[in-house]
């Protein structure tokens, strides 16, 4: 039988001292991938970051193969890969510089150049982000995913101003990274043909 990878349980946040999304509880296996649903306001983000650690849970808790994240916080982290739904670039270096700025990585590493490649930005390498279109910026901060060797994807709103190509590209690499076994957990406000699809529809709260 396989054991989850991630446990959310009883799952919920509070603003104002009143919980925005009902309890959550929900298992993440090898091979998800997770679409997290809900209107704007409902807490998409929210939840995001308490899976990456980033915001503490009001009520419920978070395990990573059945250890509370809190307890295997070194080991969690550096199996996951954020992106978030705002582009966090330096307009001031190139998309390359950037990329290895975001990653953590040497420019003259070759794992990014592949990136950018498979992004379709080899040819943008060395130009200044201010001058890319807002959907190469995008395509560049998705970049950040490819030179990860994270099994863990978080993803918010990651479609967003993609064009149809971008889209389609990052369809598949979620798709491929799937195949792989590794696990993806993006909030979109759009639906993606992925096959096998997980969900989790945020509610808001009963008072």
């Amino acid at each position: 039988m396989d054991t989850a990878i991630l446990s959310l349980k009883n799952l919920t946040f509070y603003r104002n001292e009143k919980p925005i999304f009902e309890p959550i509880t929900f298992d993440v296996f090898q091979g998800d991938v997770v679409h997290v649903k809900g209107k704007n306001g409902s807490g998409k983000t929210t939840l995001l970051r308490m899976l990456i650690g980033a915001l503490h849970p009001s009520e419920g808790n978070i395990e990573y193969n059945h250890i509370d994240i809190n307890r295997t916080r070194f080991e969690y982290l550096s199996n996951l890969v954020y992106v978030g739904h705002k582009v966090a670039l330096k307009s001031s270096l190139t998309a390359l510089e950037n990329l290895a700025w975001i990653s953590g990585r040497d420019k003259k590493c070759e794992s990014l150049i592949k990136a950018l490649e498979d992004m379709g930005l080899s040819e943008k390498k060395n130009v200044l982000c201010s001058e890319l279109s807002v959907g190469q910026q995008r395509k560049l901060t998705l970049a950040r995913i490819l030179v990860s060797d994270a099994k863990i994807w978080f993803l918010d709103e990651p479609f967003n101003t993609l064009d149809s190509d971008g889209f389609t590209l990052l369809k598949d690499l979620i798709e491929a990274h799937k195949n792989n076994q590794g696990i993806v957990v993006y909030a979109s406000h759009q639906n993606v043909s992925i096959s096998d699809v997980k969900t989790i529809q945020l509610e808001k709260a009963i008072p």
